[in-house]
């Protein structure tokens, strides 16, 4: 799926259940879709590599079907950025890292009720989006 795709399946389950997460995946989702198109070709493929890696996790946060069995697999190596594209690699970074701390503190809300397919859906979207901040840093 493409980003547009990603977004708009997000963008459903906002209109439903409008929550922080959800609300901060998308916001998270167009810095990163920005940051694609404004980086150097140097760090492209780093921002490429994240950037998948991030739609993944906001599909299992959509509960999309298709990726129900996926798994982030092994945490990837860190990706070239180029000096001039940091700062603003940075701040997607940082939003990054909020989004992955609200997906752990989903998945942990919902192993308290007992809902344990749901808390792992989301432990697995955090680890996806752990993922993609890995590759940007």
């Amino acid at each position: 799926m493409d980003p547009a795709e990603v977004r708009e399946l997000l963008q459903k389950r906002v209109d439903v259940s409008a929550d922080e997460l959800r609300a901060r995946m998308l916001h998270a989702l167009d810095l990163l879709t920005a940051l694609r198109s404004s980086v150097s070709s140097a760090s492209r493929p780093a921002v490429d590599a994240a950037l998948v890696l991030y739609l993944v996790a906001c599909r299992k946060v959509a509960f999309d079907h298709r990726v129900f069995h996926s798994r982030a697999g092994d945490r990837p190596e860190p990706q070239l950025i180029a000096a001039q594209d940091q700062v603003e690699v940075d701040a997607v970074v940082d939003e990054l890292d909020v989004v992955q701390a609200l997906c752990d503190k989903m998945g942990d809300f919902y192993e308290y009720f007992d809902a344990n397919g749901t808390a792992i859906t989301y432990w697995q979207a955090a680890t996806y989006v752990q993922h993609a901040r890995v590759t940007l840093t």
